[in-house]
């Protein structure tokens, strides 16, 4: 913790023999122990409180989560993650079409080389009747 070698505890114990004294000495040690207890008291209080403060936050992120995926958004997610295009939500649909409207006109189909032909383009093209 503050990285003192054997020589240097050895020279302050030295140093407090003589300044305090060997009949002093045990009296100065445990009050000095006692400073470091409570010391560590204080610090281990500081930490309890502030492990409480991060749970706390902590509690509330999760309580936010849980109330976020119980309002919905979960489907919601799960069906973006799916079909994020809605494809299959078209696919399911049933057809629009209507029984009154007439039913768009199919391509016509060219006899040379099987290939689709504009509607235009596949009525013969028959010259009216001549006036008698």
């Amino acid at each position: 913790m503050f990285d003192l070698s054997w020589t240097e505890i050895l020279l302050i114990g030295t140093a407090a023999i003589i300044f305090i004294g060997p009949k002093e000495l045990p009296n100065a040690l445990r009050t000095l122990g006692q400073w470091a207890g409570k010391a560590r008291s204080l610090a281990g209080e500081f930490r309890g409180s502030v492990d409480d403060m991060i749970r706390e936050s902590e509690i509330h992120k999760i309580k936010g989560e849980v109330d976020r995926l119980g309002s919905g958004d979960l489907t919601r997610q799960i069906e973006q993650s799916i079909d994020p295009k809605g494809e299959l939500n078209k696919a399911f649909a049933p057809p629009e079409f209507s029984l009154d409207a007439p039913p768009p006109p199919a391509p016509a189909v060219s006899a040379e080389n099987g290939a689709a032909i504009a509607p235009a383009e596949a009525a013969p093209s028959v010259p009216p009747p001549k006036p008698a």
